[in-house]
C-alpha cells in the first residue's frame, strides 16, 4: 500500500518566524520515497490542512497497522480448535484481541475531532476549488474513519463473547469441530469471513488513498511556491 509513502505529502507549515521558505525533509522508507513539496507558503488554509490532515491520518494509518496485527489473531482463532494447546492459544489470542481494540477505541475520538477540524479549513479560503479539495479529503477520511469504527465495534463483540467462554468447558472434538460444524460451509466456520474483515479493510484504504491524493493535489495547487 503506498499510502504511508504520501504521508508527508501534506506539507509542514515553516515557522511563522521565518519568512524564508523551509526545506520539507522526508523520512527514510523501505519502498519508493514519499511526495515531497520543497518549499511551501504558510497561510491559514495552508496551515490548517497540513495540521489537521494529519492529525486525522497519522492514527489512522497507525490503526491499519494495529488491523495488521488483529489479522494475525484471527486467522489464530480460526485455526486453534485444530491444535493440542487450543486453551492456551484461546486465551493468548483472546489477550491479544481485547489490547489491541483498546489502542483502537482510544484513537477513534481524536480522528474523528481532526476531520471536523478539517473540513473547517475550507472557510479559510475564498477559492472556491480549494475548499472543495478540503471537503472531498475530509469527505474520504470520514469513510474510512466510519469503517474502522465500526470494524472496532465488531472485533470488541468478539472479544467481548470470548470472555464470557471459561476454558476449560471449550469443546475439542476431533479436528477442533464437531460432526455437524464439520458440515458447515467454510465461510461460516471462519471469523474473518464473517467479519468481513479482509472487504472493510479494503475499504478504508481505497479511501485514504483518495483523500491521501486530494489534500496532496491541494498542497501543490495552493501552498507550494511556483
Amino acid at each position: 500500500m503506498m499510502i504511508l509513502c504520501l504521508l508527508l505529502a501534506i506539507i509542514v507549515p515553516p515557522p511563522a518566524a521565518s519568512p524564508a521558505a523551509t526545506p520539507v525533509s522526508a523520512p527514510a522508507m523501505p519502498a519508493a520515497p514519499p511526495k515531497t513539496i520543497v518549499t511551501v507558503k504558510s497561510s491559514p488554509y495552508c496551515n490548517s490542512l497540513a495540521r489537521h490532515f494529519n492529525g486525522a491520518f497519522v492514527p489512522m494509518y497507525a490503526n491499519d497497522r494495529t488491523l495488521d496485527r488483529v489479522d494475525t489473531q484471527l486467522v489464530d482463532i480460526n485455526e486453534l480448535f485444530g491444535k493440542p494447546d487450543y486453551q492456551t492459544r484461546f486465551v493468548d489470542a483472546r489477550s491479544h484481541l481485547l489490547k489491541y481494540v483498546d489502542v483502537l477505541q482510544k484513537t477513534l475520538p481524536t480522528i474523528e475531532s481532526e476531520i471536523v477540524e478539517l473540513r473547517k479549513g475550507a472557510s479559510l479560503t475564498s477559492d472556491q476549488t480549494a475548499a472543495k479539495a478540503i471537503n472531498e479529503s475530509a469527505d474520504d477520511l470520514q469513510r474510512a474513519y466510519i469503517k474502522q469504527r465500526a470494524m472496532t465495534i465488531d472485533l470488541n463483540g468478539v472479544a467481548q463473547t470470548m470472555m464470557e467462554y471459561n476454558t476449560d468447558d471449550l469443546p475439542h472434538s476431533l479436528g477442533g469441530n464437531s460432526y455437524s460444524e464439520m458440515k458447515l460451509p467454510a465461510d461460516m466456520k471462519d471469523i474473518k469471513a464473517s467479519l468481513r474483515f479482509d472487504g472493510q479493510r479494503d475499504v478504508i484504504a481505497q479511501n485514504e488513498e483518495k483523500a491521501v491524493d486530494t489534500a496532496y493535489d491541494a498542497a501543490i495547487a495552493n501552498c507550494a511556491k511556483q
